[in-house]
């Protein structure tokens, strides 16, 4: 901490671009020499670049702590300006940079989207548009796509979110659910009295996306809608205590196991089309039931349009109108 107030001095030029990256990353890792190393410098040249961006401003900017660097109040309000200014900066580099290579489209969506619907078919787009290469960032997290760099995002959001009236959104359809669980399983349920009702899901094991926390309450706000307690409730039924809970972080993760037999998951029919369409995983409760989440595409508004993101678009369109999401 500084024993005394900095003076305010006027700068005679702007400020130096090299301080400002040093502060961003000093401020994003709360530490000068994480900092340091990520920018490969040494901790002494990235303590004297904080030290001449605060002169320069005339206030101090971190509360020091041993090795930890924590931002006062005007930290954190340069901050906030900073991460936006660069992030734009870095985004306007890359689109200049992309008009000298081949043609390249940023998508942004939830892991397990990626993981059990975009990757089985991205193949069908490439074998259409060679040309275009293709960057996805499978993350939980929803930001906001201007100035991030990102083209496309895939989000599956409640209808009456306000992502949901976001520039560029456009909603395609809303999610279903239902159990789920492999054949074998339910063979093997059906010899020890069946699985016919819900009151017989207490004979076995409950497989639960429960999040990883901070991504999930990203991806929604209500999280129970597409979750074990929403299903019960829309049903009208009081929830069952099973044999036995498996709790994993991801949907794909409980696709995979209830895949493998080791019980009953919550399926989203979007997600699970092709394993219900080939018998890898049946409805042993039969209907899915309205989730109350919507389907969004939503395209960056403050980018020139290109080629390359209205191919895509359309052809991600075409893809998930084409995919039913209810039995």
């Amino acid at each position: 901490m500084h024993d005394k107030p900095l003076p305010r001095v006027r700068p005679a030029r702007p400020l130096d671009t090299s301080f400002v990256r040093a502060f961003e990353a000093a401020a994003r890792l709360g530490s000068f020499t994480a900092a340091a190393r990520e920018l490969s410098l040494s901790q002494s040249a990235l303590s004297r670049q904080i030290q001449s961006l605060e002169h320069a401003l005339g206030v101090a900017l971190f509360v020091r702590d041993g090795p930890r660097a924590h931002l006062n109040a005007d930290g954190e309000r340069l901050a906030a300006t900073v991460r936006h200014a660069l992030q734009q900066l870095d985004a306007t580099v890359d689109e200049l940079r992309a008009q000298r290579r081949r043609p390249r489209v940023r998508i942004t969506t939830f892991a397990s989207f990626a993981s059990l619907w975009l990757m089985p078919r991205l193949p069908l787009f490439q074998a259409e548009h060679p040309e275009v290469d293709i960057a996805v960032e499978a993350s939980d997290r929803i930001a906001d796509l201007d100035g991030s760099g990102q083209d496309v995002a895939l989000r599956l959001i409640r209808h009456d979110s306000a992502l949901a009236q976001a520039p560029g959104s456009h909603a395609l359809f809303e999610e279903h659910i239902a159990p789920v669980c492999s054949p074998r399983l339910l063979a093997e349920l059906r010899r020890g009295g069946g699985l016919r009702t819900p009151a017989d899901l207490a004979r076995t094991t409950l497989i639960a996306d429960v999040g990883t926390g901070h991504g999930r309450h990203q991806l929604a706000t209500h999280v129970d809608a597409l979750s074990w307690p929403g299903w019960f409730a829309a049903i009208g039924q009081t929830p069952v205590q099973p044999k036995s809970w498996l709790q994993l972080d991801f949907t794909h993760q409980a696709v995979q196991a209830a895949l493998a037999g080791m019980g009953v998951a919550m399926g989203q029919m979007a997600l699970i089309r092709q394993l219900l369409d080939d018998g890898s995983l049946v409805l042993p409760l039969g209907e899915a039931r309205p989730s109350g989440y919507l389907y969004h595409l939503v395209r960056r508004v403050d980018a020139a349009p290109r080629a390359e993101v209205d191919a895509l678009l359309a052809w991600l369109q075409a893809q998930l109108v084409g995919t039913p999401t209810a039995p």
